[in-house]
């Protein structure tokens, strides 16, 4: 639900000092209950965070006035914030862990249109309730980033002011006292992003080169429990030749005849995710940079991503996927585009399923042709002491009996019979996306580990008899991985290929990993493109 009862002028920038005073005083006269973590008595292995309310201390739930920037407890508690708004007229708060938005005026949760300029209230919200990527500052002498000639290539949407300290072998980076944090973070960092200010002997440091500095990919910023969206952009960014294709596609308004199809407000979508790659693949910057303007986009174009919740990174790949098509239908005489049926996302994702229905009465054959963009695959029920991907895709594709209820008509005999059906490909794509069903419907999930193949994977034991394509093998080029005990919560990461090398993308944080840890993954989505062909 869409709500207006505030507008971006009258929000807090970010969490006032007052409240992060209040946590550390509460911190240094043990006024925390005893396993407090916000929703009441904590399931096995669920996140604890020592929420608190500014009028009565100790409470399950924090929320945060929009308005003016106080923690208050909810309804279940003591019911303060309720409180503040019949006072003040404050309408709307944030649910200080989850991120969602709620509107007393509107008695709704809400989406507000304005949301990613909130980005600043979100990261000081996990600072002050000490979650996970925010970057600590040293212990050495503040220098200011904008005159100091000690600084090369920082960001200019990086903090004004840094700590910074000489790094001593093995150190590690502490955040002080447990709970502990400091009033000063009322700014908070804008990423995670190491730079090396030391002077060179007798003079200015000189800007980093690539020959200096080895190249690695970017990350990209959460603008609040945005993780399965960042993995989404990080896993298809390993795909060369649709990155490239993105990189290099002119803007769609040039090939669009009516300005006002496919547009999503002021942008088209595709052209918004092709900036986000291009700054995520600038070589001359180290920090993460912000997907803000690419999501603005989109959740335009789908509304139903719009609010802090956590989603399922699967369903917003078919989401991202089919908008771009879709806008790209749209186009005359686009590049590498020979039809409006056609599309570059269509060449690269786009394979074809045969679903064959044969009576078992009269041996009727009967077959249906579908378009797919992904694989989504069963897990095996059957317990075994390994299971590998070649299991999930046996499953998807053995043979099944319909019978009893399940029963179609056949077109020869008239009337409803037994038949069996099987799904084959008919038509490979270039990249073959696979989806582990390994959420349930009543919200749990199955974290089982599956193997899966890094090199020569092969589905020719699946094609058609009459088909057209010859055989082949695909390469994995990234992976999607989630952490946490279901579909609403827990954290979404990647891991993708880059040249020779395989980097882990969580959110600002990337790395370089060994191929080994690659297959130690509970993957969730799979990407795989056609490499080499069988002689």
């Amino acid at each position: 639900m869409l709500c207006n009862h505030i507008k971006v002028e009258q929000c807090v920038e970010r969490v006032p000092k007052t409240m992060f005073r209040k946590k550390q005083d509460m911190e240094d006269n043990n006024l925390f209950l005893e396993g407090n973590s916000n929703r009441g008595k904590p399931s096995k292995g669920q996140e604890r965070f020592k929420t608190f309310c500014d009028e009565c201390d100790n409470c399950n739930k924090s929320l945060m006035c929009l308005t003016c920037g106080r923690i208050l407890c909810g309804r279940d508690d003591s019911g303060h914030a309720i409180e503040h708004f019949e006072e003040t007229r404050h309408p709307v708060v944030m649910d200080c862990i989850t991120f969602e938005l709620y509107c007393y005026t509107c008695d709704d949760e809400v989406s507000l249109d304005f949301e990613p300029s909130l980005y600043g209230v979100l990261k000081s919200l996990k600072l002050l309730f000490d979650r996970e990527e925010v970057m600590e500052g040293g212990e050495g002498p503040t220098i200011n980033a904008n005159t100091s000639p000690g600084l090369t290539n920082v960001s200019t949407n990086f903090a004004t002011k840094l700590h910074v300290a000489g790094e001593k072998k093995g150190s590690k980076k502490k955040r002080g006292k447990k709970g502990k944090v400091s009033p000063m973070f009322d700014t908070p960092f804008q990423g995670a992003v190491v730079i090396d200010c030391t002077n060179p002997p007798g003079g200015v440091a000189s800007s980093s080169s690539s020959t200096e500095i080895p190249y690695r990919p970017r990350g990209l910023r959460n603008l609040g429990n945005t993780c399965f969206m960042n993995a989404v952009l990080q896993a298809l960014a390993c795909i060369k030749d649709f990155r490239e294709y993105i990189l290099n596609l002119p803007s769609l308004e040039d090939y669009v005849e009516d300005e006002k199809i496919a547009q999503n407000g002021n942008c088209f979508l595709t052209d918004e995710y092709q900036k986000l790659l291009v700054s995520m693949s600038a070589r001359n910057f180290r920090d993460p940079t912000s997907p803000n303007e690419f999501r603005e986009a989109f959740v335009s174009a789908c509304p139903r991503f719009r609010g802090f919740r956590q989603h399922d990174s699967h369903e917003f790949l078919r989401y991202l996927l089919d908008q771009m098509h879709t806008e790209m239908r749209k186009c005359r005489n686009l590049p590498e585009m020979p039809d409006d049926k056609t599309t570059p996302i269509s060449k690269s994702f786009e394979g074809t399923l045969q679903s064959s229905v044969i009576c078992q009465t009269c041996r009727n054959v009967s077959n249906k042709m579908d378009d797919f963009m992904d694989l989504s695959l069963d897990v095996p029920r059957v317990s075994k002491a390994r299971y590998r991907l070649s299991d999930c895709l046996d499953l998807f594709f053995q043979r099944e009996l319909l019978e009893k209820g399940e029963k179609p008509e056949c077109s020869k005999c008239k009337s409803k019979q037994t038949c069996s059906k099987q799904m084959f490909i008919k038509k490979l794509p270039e990249v073959l996306c696979l989806h582990i069903k390994r959420f349930r419907d009543n919200g749990g999930k199955i974290d089982t580990l599956i193997e899966f193949p890094l090199t020569g994977l092969s589905v020719d034991d699946f094609l058609t008899e009459d088909s057209d394509e010859p055989p082949c093998v695909y390469e994995l080029q990234s992976i999607i991985v989630h952490i946490g005990y279901g579909c609403s919560s827990g954290h979404y990461i990647a891991f993708g290929r880059r040249g020779a090398k395989w980097y882990q993308f969580d959110d600002t944080v990337v790395k370089a990993m060994e191929t080994s840890n690659i297959t130690k993954q509970r993957a969730y989505v799979l990407m795989y493109t056609k490499s080499t062909r069988k002689p």
